[in-house]
């Protein structure tokens, strides 16, 4: 079958629909007039604002600052042993890929 006797055949057995002139209007209307449901409810208000605050320089440098402390913080906290020599060891042994923690074991 060719795409022509196809085409002619869809078009027989969808029959073209007459709409009334105001179809198309009344569904918009009807549509905008119609509320969206808050599906987070005031969580979307929230996090837009945030989002604007932290979009602006000075919040934006503060909360790396804030998120560059906590980690640093956070990294001394997870090494036992409190000497600079002992957390520069451990770090490089935590990005070395050659280091026996990070192979895997032969049995």
């Amino acid at each position: 079958m060719n795409d022509h006797e196809l085409d002619s055949l869809i078009r027989q057995s969808h029959p073209k629909m007459e709409l009334p002139a105001s179809f198309n209007r009344e569904v918009w209307e009807r549509v905008s007039v119609a509320s969206p449901v808050p599906a987070l409810g005031g969580w979307r208000e929230i996090v837009d604002a945030l989002l604007l605050w932290i979009a602006k320089p000075v919040p934006a440098v503060a909360a790396v600052t804030v998120m560059l402390a906590a980690g640093a913080g956070l990294g001394g906290f997870t090494v036992s042993e409190s000497s600079a020599s002992a957390q520069r060891t451990a770090y490089f042994a935590s990005i070395n890929p050659l280091h026996p923690a990070h192979l895997p074991t032969q049995e």
